[in-house]
């Protein structure tokens, strides 16, 4: 389900498949090709993560070329609209949310998550791939604090993530906070 009505520039005619460097015209084969390339960007972003490391507005346009590069011309770059970059001023007087290891801070450390992903989502920075490239980057944030990646299954399968970006265009993130309270758990390792 799309937030937005499609930029018909980015599809091939009379479809909603991107137009790809591998002139794939089948939506799900493309789906399937995507799903693996989101699988290599977390391993390759995991593996990435150390100190140096900035959540701002670079890296997450780092985070939509690895997913999508492989793929698309337009992966890694914003939509031909104005994006703002005060949330990304914010995070950044956050301190990129790199100081959450502490288990007593883990509710402020969702009510950050939760801020933030709806921001994110009411910016809808890319033409395609939004939701992945957003939970990617939220899940190296938490990675990087010490926690499992945020288990959004239910939450995906049941079109309630869906529903809670949706929210995000009302500011409201209660939703959002559900879910990132349910499948935000520190790692064991």
């Amino acid at each position: 389900m799309k937030y937005y009505p499609p930029s018909n520039h980015i599809y091939y005619e009379n479809s909603d498949v991107p137009i790809n460097k591998l002139e794939i015209k089948e939506l799900e084969i493309l789906t399937e090709i995507e799903k693996e390339l989101l699988v290599r960007a977390y391993e390759k972003l995991h593996n990435e993560l150390n100190e140096n490391i900035n959540f701002d507005e670079k890296y997450l346009c780092k985070v939509h070329e690895t997913i999508f590069a492989p793929l698309y011309t337009w992966a890694g770059k914003y939509r031909t609209v104005n994006i703002s970059k005060e949330i990304f001023t914010k995070l950044k007087n956050d301190n990129f949310l790199k100081n959450y290891e502490d288990t007593s801070k883990k509710s402020e450390f969702i009510d950050k998550l939760s801020f933030y992903i709806c921001e994110l989502n009411v910016l809808h920075p890319f033409n395609e791939g939004n939701g992945r490239t957003l939970r990617l980057f939220f899940d190296m944030i938490v990675t990087y604090n010490g926690y499992e990646y945020i288990n959004y299954e239910e939450a995906l399968e049941n079109n309630e993530y869906i529903n809670a970006s949706i929210d995000c265009m009302i500011a409201d993130c209660e939703k959002i906070k559900n879910i990132i309270t349910k499948g935000l758990q520190k790692s064991t390792l």
